[in-house]
């Protein structure tokens, strides 16, 4: 069902393609983590991931750290998505930043390697990847520009969130809240309401 512009699964049931749209005709306007936890796509039954794909309205939350969705697919979807309905997302857990090895996360151990973290089992246990690295990755994966790849993490939320007044670019009466990356798109520092409150070391 809908509720506050999102999906919410019954269950372990997921929306099928009708469904889905009749989601999106009532509200719905973001999909969170595309393909992941969502049913296969089929060419003659699209599914979720079909209808949300398929439907202009919809803006797209994408994992990109080359794992969770395979580069290729990445560059599809940034040919049909680049204009505002990507939406770059970490899903980071507390794992990120973690030399790799095996910890204890709340009532779960995962094992960090390298660029995943995944449960006992192998299945992933959300990731371990940095905003700055999902930019990267984008310009890697698709060759699109710095600015268009900024987009999807400052504009496109701010726009999904109805903050777009205040939030998503540097400009005149919009919070001074900035991310300066070096020149090669590592964070370097960042500012909260006009004051640091972190530098690289």
């Amino acid at each position: 069902m809908a509720h506050g512009g999102v999906v919410v699964a019954a269950g372990h049931s997921l929306a099928g393609f009708d469904e889905a749209k009749s989601g999106i005709d009532a509200g719905i306007r973001y999909a969170t983590h595309i393909f992941n936890g969502m049913p296969a796509m089929h060419h003659r039954e699209p599914a979720l991931t079909g209808a949300v794909l398929a439907d202009e309205r919809v803006v797209i939350g994408l994992i990109n750290d080359g794992i969770h969705v395979h580069p290729a697919l990445v560059k599809l979807l940034w040919q049909l998505l680049w204009d505002g309905r990507l939406n770059l997302v970490s899903d980071a857990i507390a794992a990120l930043g973690k030399e790799p090895g095996t910890y204890r996360l709340g009532e779960r151990t995962v094992t960090v390697t390298g660029e995943t973290c995944r449960l006992s089992d192998g299945t992933l246990a959300g990731s371990i990847l940095s905003l700055d690295k999902a930019v990267r990755n984008l310009i890697s994966f698709t060759g699109c520009s710095l600015s268009q790849a900024l987009r999807t993490i400052t504009a496109t939320p701010a726009m999904v969130l109805g903050i777009e007044n205040t939030k998503g670019q540097i400009a005149p009466g919009f919070d001074a809240d900035l991310v300066l990356l070096s020149t090669d798109l590592f964070v370097e520092m960042v500012i909260v309401d006009g004051s640091p409150v972190y530098r690289a070391s």
